[in-house]
């Protein structure tokens, strides 16, 4: 995500300064026919091609991808670079020539790839598929049971959909919202933030504070808006799958609760009185419950509506708590939950968690 923020902020950057430098340099709006004429045709099999980036977007360029071990510069001072180190690769700074870059995803994947699979393994995680400066793109599946978004390091956050409903051709395409939460986090759920959906992606009907509206999945002009203290059903991408559970203000039960209680320890604080061993629901970003939730000398895993899974409870300051996550205990309780299943899908509903709900980490490949 932080490749994708770093090119949008580049290419915003990068249309300012040509909007300046066309006032600035005269570009009038028979600049391109009057003082440069015919452009050069551009023959870009072997690089990117750019439109309209030479000054005042007369003409098309072509920035030559170049190939590992060739020679390269770090630095350029021109307005546009004829060349660039390809796909995967990265202009080292020591040797100026193109080398592999040598990321996480890089290194998961050529051990993936080096490795030997048994037949007997029931937990195996998909190849890692890398974008093009070496991070990992927005999901790794497991088996043919589940797919999950991963940050760009690989590591899991919120967002979780059966392997059968992703696409694998588009799986660059999950995940978005809580890519964006992840890269730019906001305390959850204080309303300050876009409603994900259960798999990561945003979800289509938003709030503010005064309106409810749709998000169209590629306009991202509104298309229909309602007062926010009228009933959400009125709009066009309400589902009653989905936001069944949200009140007119498109607040969840988990987000009253704790708001609930916030109010009550400011009102206690307020008349000077000091409140202690409060703990305040935690909420994930599609307004359910978050896997893991503590009280008094305890953490324990739940479901999205907050019913405990009463085999995945440990002593508060244990180990186990620490790094508890009950993403293998939310997985099983995933699966469970789908009439059909394939054999994978039955392996993996016997298969036994950690006490804490999480993957026992030797099984996990």
């Amino acid at each position: 995500m932080f490749a994708r923020k770093a090119v949008f902020i580049c290419i915003v950057i990068h249309i300012f300064c040509g909007v300046n430098s066309q006032h600035r340099f005269g570009c009038e709006a028979d600049f391109c026919t009057k003082k440069v004429g015919k452009c050069p045709k551009v023959n870009c099999e072997n690089g990117r091609l750019i439109r309209n980036a030479t000054m005042c977007g007369c003409c098309d360029v072509c920035v030559e991808s170049l190939r590992e071990g060739e020679p390269c510069k770090t630095q350029i001072f021109a307005s546009m670079p004829k060349q660039e180190c390809g796909n995967g690769l990265m202009c080292d700074k020591t040797s100026k020539k193109c080398v592999s870059v040598n990321t996480k995803c890089v290194k998961d994947r050529r051990k993936h790839d080096s490795t030997s699979w048994s037949e007997e393994i029931s937990l195996k995680k998909s190849r890692p598929e890398c974008d093009e400066f070496g991070y990992y793109i927005s999901m790794i599946c497991l088996s043919d049971i589940l797919c999950y978004c991963v940050d760009k390091n690989g590591e899991r956050i919120f967002g979780t959909e059966l392997a059968s409903k992703i696409d694998a051709s588009q799986i660059h395409t999950y995940c978005n919202c809580s890519w964006e939460f992840n890269e730019f986090p906001r305390s959850v759920p204080d309303g300050d933030f876009l409603r994900c959906l259960p798999n990561g992606d945003y979800d289509r009907l938003q709030c503010t504070e005064e309106w409810c509206y749709c998000m169209q999945d590629t306009n991202p002009n509104i298309a229909d808006v309602t007062q926010f203290d009228t009933s959400l059903q009125n709009l066009i991408c309400y589902d009653k799958n989905i936001h069944k559970g949200l009140d007119a203000s498109f607040r969840s039960e988990c987000w009253h609760k704790r708001n609930d209680l916030k109010q009550l320890i400011k009102k206690h604080e307020k008349a000077n009185i000091t409140v202690i061993g409060v703990d305040l629901p935690r909420c994930d970003l599609d307004g359910s419950y978050a896997p893991v939730q503590c009280m008094k000398d305890s953490c324990y895993c739940v479901d999205k509506s907050g019913d405990a899974y009463e085999d995945y409870r440990v002593p508060r300051n244990s180990k186990e708590a620490e790094y508890m996550n009950c993403n293998c205990a939310r997985d099983q309780d995933l699966i469970s939950q789908i009439k059909e299943k394939n054999g994978q899908m039955k392996t993996f509903e016997k298969y036994k968690c950690a006490a804490n709900g999480n993957y026992q980490a030797k099984d996990l490949l």
